[in-house]
């Protein structure tokens, strides 16, 4: 069988750069290069031998291409790695926001040493492709996730308590440009093990780090899982002629400045001098749990709402609440972040019951949500506003850097001044096994970031029954 590189991205600088290194590597006997310039592949298959164009276009139909090509010729260890340049696109606030690490924490049965836990971790790491990258910015502002060789993630034995380790690690700034994406700190309990997981927003959303906890779980117990690639939310709706207009006039306003790892350096350390977050738990049995259940379902309402609508039942003001939502439509398991994301406005009716808010709640969680099924109008929008101007709306959150256009479009996002009450994210049932092989996971704690147009963030997950519920604050300090 041959041995087949794929590389996306081919006809840029860097993407030619990998082809004309791969092409010299003897064990790959073709390289796939994909990229939406015909006269720019033709070149590339001209100037090197070994390569097949595909004129694709991954952020349409180019992906479901790709798989039809791959199952046809099956390739020798095709599915174990892609040589890769993914532009950050929908995700890009991510790359310059001064808060955006999500926190897991689990306990198991039993004490694993630390050789086997770190020898899981790194296969963990391995099994994983956008933990095999690392960022990249151009002259022109444009990011990609590029591959690493060398990746930073790591995990660590510690005596400290977790949530001490966890406040200390905050302020100290993720090297994503090195391929540092996520840090795991052990402690050892005098009969179980506990787990603490940081995870950059870059490598993925909550259901990005469950799937890598059951990767590495699955490791340890000498168990095996499939190559899984980078994948990042997409949504196929188009903006609106005005929104359009708007947002050309806007970017061409910008002053064209390129932000670098520098600036994200300067930004972190000016933000977090005089900052922390606190994150409070909250665990509803298995016995309560069921019977909130049972009163939800009588009332045909979720979870989500009933939590929403008991968190601002003492307001008397109106509250903005931020959902985070799932954007897996394919349901796959791969990392990388695939949220989206919803907000309503609602007042606390003092004179109707919790259940009757939530059904309010309820009603325009849904209106939202139908709305998100054709498509993030949030995304897309986002999305269009050019790259530096994105860092440069992050940047004034953290104090950084201020333009007028910048303050005026962060004020209008809720990056400064009036920011969303609170953001809830419900991670569910956690759908990842419990057992694995001798190790069970006895209790899982999850917290999303606070991140820059947010002022508290409730999550919520459930394992063997049991809901934790945290609230991840952020507070200034003296």
């Amino acid at each position: 069988m041959k041995k087949i590189a794929i590389i996306t991205g081919a006809t840029g600088g860097l993407g030619a750069a990998f082809i004309s290194a791969v092409n010299t590597w003897d064990d790959i006997d073709e390289i796939w290069a994909i990229g939406r310039n015909t006269e720019k592949l033709a070149n590339l298959s001209n100037s090197y031998n070994k390569t097949a164009p595909i004129c694709a276009d991954l952020l349409k139909d180019g992906v479901e291409r790709l798989s039809e090509k791959l199952a046809d010729e099956k390739p020798d260890g095709g599915s174990q790695k892609i040589f890769m340049k993914h532009r950050i696109h929908y995700e890009r606030d991510e790359l310059f926001d001064v808060s955006m690490v999500i926190t897991n924490k689990i306990e198991i049965t039993g004490k694993p040493s630390e050789d086997k836990l770190k020898d899981a971790f790194m296969k963990a790491v391995q099994n994983n492709e956008v933990l095999l990258t690392k960022i990249m910015i151009e002259d022109d502002g444009n990011a990609f996730y590029v591959e690493n060789s060398m990746p930073k993630s790591q995990i660590r034995f510690v005596d400290e308590a977790l949530e001490t380790i966890r406040q200390k690690e905050e302020k100290k700034r993720f090297l994503v440009e090195e391929g540092e994406y996520i840090r795991a700190f052990v402690k050892e309990n005098e009969n179980d093990t506990s787990i603490l997981f940081l995870m950059h927003h870059l490598a993925g959303d909550g259901k990005s780090l469950l799937y890598f906890i059951e990767d590495l779980l699955t490791f340890l117990c000498g168990g095996v899982k499939e190559y899984k690639g980078l994948r990042t939310a997409e949504t196929k709706r188009k903006l609106d002629p005005v929104s359009k207009m708007w947002l050309h006039c806007v970017n061409r306003k910008l002053s064209g400045r390129v932000f670098t790892f520098d600036d994200a350096v300067l930004a972190f350390e000016h933000y977090w001098e005089n900052r922390t977050t606190v994150i409070e738990t909250e665990v509803i049995e298995k016995e309560e749990m069921d019977a909130i259940l049972s009163r939800c379902r009588k009332a045909g309402i979720k979870f989500t709402a009933y939590l929403s609508a008991k968190l601002i039942s003492e307001s008397c003001k109106k509250t903005v609440l931020g959902y985070a939502v799932n954007y897996r439509h394919d349901k796959n398991r791969c990392m990388g972040n695939q949220a989206a994301a919803i907000r309503i406005k609602y007042r606390y009716d003092p004179s109707k019951t919790l259940i009757e808010n939530a059904i309010q709640l309820q009603r325009r969680i849904d209106k939202n949500l139908k709305a998100l099924e054709k498509g993030s109008y949030i995304l897309n929008f986002v999305a269009n506003i050019s790259p530096t101007l994105r860092d440069a709306v992050n940047l004034e959150h953290s104090g950084y850097f201020h333009s007028k256009i910048s303050f005026c479009l962060a004020k209008a996002m809720g990056y400064v001044g009036k920011t969303r009450d609170y953001a809830i994210t419900n991670l569910l049932v956690a759908d990842i096994p419990v057992k694995y092989g001798e190790y069970e996971i006895k209790q899982m704690m999850f917290a999303g970031p606070v991140v820059s147009y947010e002022k508290c963030v409730i999550s919520a997950v459930t394992l063997n029954g049991k809901t934790v519920i945290t609230t991840h604050t952020r507070k200034s300090i003296a």
